[in-house]
């Protein structure tokens, strides 16, 4: 399939749980979860460990209508929003914020994290305080340039990110002027929390594949330098997502501090 007729993230319609039974909810292949779910949950509880990503306020702007990945760092802000490019996507986590019986089941994501802390299981009690850590769930737009217009939300501490310059960004240009553009969203000093995908090339919700840019580790690198982070720390990690439903070659974590303002 030419991969200019891939369908949009943000643009076509599709059904959440199409995507969540896929790639994120506890019947999807292990092999996928463990990249999807466990490869995030398990590097920000190391950044967590670290003690340094901390403060008041973070913006999360992720893929998908799921916030488990906030699980091992939540308890270190007080004040979190969320961003979304999906109105499907919003209307999802609304639902899972508003404990709805339909929305997304994070059992197995609480489950590693219990793992991780070494403790018993206590699911219902960090879900729970995740969502009163969640002020706001809002709409955004990468067109705009305040991409929460008419919102200006105060700078951030941090911001995390999961997959969305991959999903939505058309070409290399938008990547490192969208990448600016959530730069503008931190404070100096402040860390960007980055999941990314090197060399991917789609991924299929409910039988259509969908747009994936491409990156190769350098470029992300340079990108980020270019928008004004130092990169601290990066890990790389090989995807067995190679198939004709899904194309990535690797998975990657990095850890980046804003040490300069950019103009985009």
């Amino acid at each position: 399939m030419d991969p200019s007729s891939h369908k949009r993230y943000h643009v076509h319609e599709w059904e959440p749980t199409d995507m969540l039974n896929a790639y994120q909810s506890k019947t999807a292949e292990e092999y996928i979860t463990d990249e999807t779910v466990r490869f995030p949950i398990e590097q920000l509880y190391k950044v967590a460990g670290q003690g340094q990503i901390t403060g008041d306020y973070l913006i999360d702007i992720s893929a998908g209508p799921v916030a488990y990945y906030l699980l091992p760092i939540f308890e270190f802000f007080r004040d979190i929003t969320i961003l979304e490019f999906s109105d499907l996507c919003v209307k999802e986590l609304e639902k899972w914020r508003n404990s709805d019986s339909e929305s997304y089941d994070s059992t197995h994501a609480l489950s590693i994290m219990a793992e991780l802390q070494g403790t018993s299981f206590k699911g219902n009690e960090m879900e729970n305080a995740l969502r009163r850590n969640i002020s706001h769930i809002l709409k955004c737009d990468f067109t705009k340039e305040n991409i929460t217009d008419p919102v200006v939300l105060p700078k951030a501490d941090c911001v995390l990110s999961l997959y969305v310059f991959h999903a939505v960004c058309e070409d290399l240009d938008e990547y490192c002027r969208n990448l600016k553009k959530v730069s503008c969203l931190l404070k100096l000093g402040g860390h960007l929390l980055l999941i990314g995908l090197v060399n991917a090339k789609y991924y299929t919700v409910g039988g259509s594949k969908y747009h994936i840019l491409t990156t190769d580790k350098k470029f992300i690198e340079e990108a980020l330098r270019d928008a004004g982070f130092v990169i601290e720390h990066m890990e790389v990690i090989e995807s067995k997502m190679r198939n004709d439903t899904t194309y990535v070659e690797h998975m990657c974590f990095i850890k980046a501090s804003k040490e300069r303002n950019v103009l985009i």
